[in-house]
């Protein structure tokens, strides 16, 4: 659609078209999420879809204009992202043309607009963005009838989080009032842009100011069990497939209307309890006192970014105690003393690990694998069939749903650990006074299979001038004199940033060639060669 004329830019000059697009750092929440989303194997995952009710007497054309006005004062709207020597960098472009639709809903009744919309939803969500091409949203604006309109936006989560919702519905608000009542509208200041937050944030590492983060997780996570002992259907594979499936049901109703008196009878909030029933369900199947669960955090601890549209999601590692048997009580208590302890020293998620050089296991994903969510509001969304960890627990409004990792769970498992859980939070939030042992969800103990035992691999050296190729960049980059061809990059201390930054240096080039999805697939200097030799010129393709 043809744009609709100027935006308004809260007082600063707006994006000089002639002057192209600016090229900033990546922040390490849109690192995080354009490194897993290139992993994952479906659209949704990695794709927020909001829905913005406004009742005004304006146009179609004018709603077109507000998103304009939005996507010009808020720079991830304009962004599209891209790696320059290795390294995530965001390419800001002036004025990119978005793909807003226009549909009129006015002449359907209730129950078909209604079925309209899950429709569109369900093919916004869908729809893959191309990684080349700003902006990484789009939306639809719906003509619902008599003064009755929503606009649906779809958007990339390195250029949105679930927060950046509340600020596009508040300004898309205030934007069709001043449309109706003609006058200039009142937006909030913005102090800086996205772009100058993500250099703030480079500097800060850089400069020293996460010394007394990272002082306080190296004491906190000190000894952390590497992989969780949460019972398997089948041996963990050595290479990360990252196909999940999830089941999902709604919390029983006494569950939720139980859920405020008890977060007031523990002086905390609701989220807590939810967490910490999951753990009390982690420890019953796995018998261990000491669990590591992620935890995503909002990330906007910065004034600065209160009233931004972008991405600030960093994940936070949970170390829960469940030793001694304590009861109910004193495991919501310990749950919350330890999330607040660790809303002090937020520190990004990849820093984290290169801090910690926790030890890497084949398949394995660092530090935790066991995951927590909550979303007070809104619902669960599009089922997915992606993941990152082995198991996330996701809650959002009523419904609450189990995401696993399909090559380590079967669909019987995650049903039986989902009707586990529920009985364990309702029995919770009944007897808060009950120990974690008589707790119990009733479930009997499965056993992880594990692979026959054999006799270590012989080590080898690299083979053919290809696979000396990979190893010289390999060894520049762990620091290591000897490599063998078949070890895992990420067993030996890489991570993932530095497998970008591997592939960057064999394959200079953006193009068509070995993928990160391929090379987790075989993270070794034999797959990455083997790889390269496939490839006609040699390129690598960032996707």
């Amino acid at each position: 659609m043809t744009r609709p004329g100027p935006a308004v830019r809260d007082g600063r000059p707006a994006p000089d078209a002639a002057a192209g697009p600016v090229t900033a750092p990546a922040t390490y929440a849109q690192e995080r999420a354009w490194l897993a989303s290139r992993l994952a194997h479906d659209p949704p995952t990695y794709c927020v879809v909001d829905e913005f009710p406004l009742h005004a007497a304006v146009t179609g054309n004018d709603l077109v204009h507000a998103l304009h006005v939005l996507m010009d004062r808020h720079e991830p709207l304009r962004t599209v992202l891209r790696t320059v020597d290795g390294r995530l960098c965001q390419e800001v472009h002036p004025h990119p043309e978005p793909r807003i639709e226009l549909v009129d809903l006015s002449a359907h009744d209730h129950t078909a607009q209604a079925e309209e919309r899950r429709s569109l939803h369900a093919r916004l969500a869908r729809t893959p963005f191309d990684p080349h091409r700003a902006p990484q949203w789009r939306a639809a604006v719906l003509n619902l009838g008599e003064g009755a309109w929503s606009v649906v936006l779809a958007a990339h989560h390195t250029v949105y989080d679930t927060a950046s919702g509340f600020h596009v519905h508040a300004e898309l608000t205030e934007l069709c009032a001043a449309a109706e009542e003609g006058r200039e509208p009142r937006l909030p200041r913005l102090p800086l842009g996205y772009g100058a937050y993500a250099r703030r944030e480079r500097e800060r590492a850089r400069s020293g100011g996460l010394d007394a983060a990272a002082a306080h997780w190296r004491a906190r996570l000190h000894g952390l069990p590497p992989v969780h002992t949460v019972p398997l259907d089948r041996p963990r594979p050595p290479a990360r497939t990252f196909r999940g499936a999830e089941v999902r049901t709604a919390l029983p109703v006494g569950v939720t209307a139980a859920l405020t008196d008890a977060a007031r009878h523990h002086g905390t909030r609701p989220v807590m309890l939810f967490l910490a029933a999951w753990t009390a369900l982690l420890h019953h199947h796995s018998g261990a006192d000491d669990l590591a669960v992620g935890l995503p955090v909002a990330g906007r601890d910065d004034p600065a970014t209160r009233a931004m549209v972008g991405t600030f999601v960093n994940m936070r590692v949970l170390r829960a105690d469940l030793s001694g048997d304590p009861d109910g009580t004193e495991l919501v208590r310990r749950t919350t003393a330890a999330v607040r302890a660790g809303e002090r020293f937020d520190i990004p998620f990849q820093s984290l690990v290169e801090l910690l050089a926790a030890p890497r296991l084949p398949g394995v994903p660092p530090l935790y694998q066991l995951a927590f969510n909550h979303t007070p509001a809104g619902g669960l969304g599009p089922p997915v069939s992606s993941c990152e960890e082995d198991l996330l627990l996701d809650v959002a409004g009523t419904g609450v749903r189990l995401v696993y990792d399909t090559a380590l769970f079967d669909r019987s498992t995650a049903d039986t650990l989902l009707a586990d859980y529920l009985r364990l939070l309702a029995a919770l939030l009944d007897a808060p006074g009950t120990r974690l042992s008589a707790l119990s969800p009733g479930t009997a103990t499965r056993h992880t299979p594990r692979p026959a035992d054999g006799p270590p691999p012989a080590r080898t050296a690299p083979r053919d001038a290809t696979e000396e190729r990979v190893a010289a960049v390999w060894r520049t980059l762990l620091g290591t004199d000897a490599v063998d061809v078949h070890e895992d990059f990420f067993t030996a201390g890489g991570h993932s940033l530095q497998a970008l930054r591997l592939l960057a240096r064999l394959a200079p080039a953006p193009g068509g060639g070995p993928t990160l999805r391929t090379f987790f697939a075989d993270p070794t200097v034999a797959g990455l060669a083997t790889a390269l030799e496939r490839t006609p010129d040699g390129r690598t393709a960032w996707r």
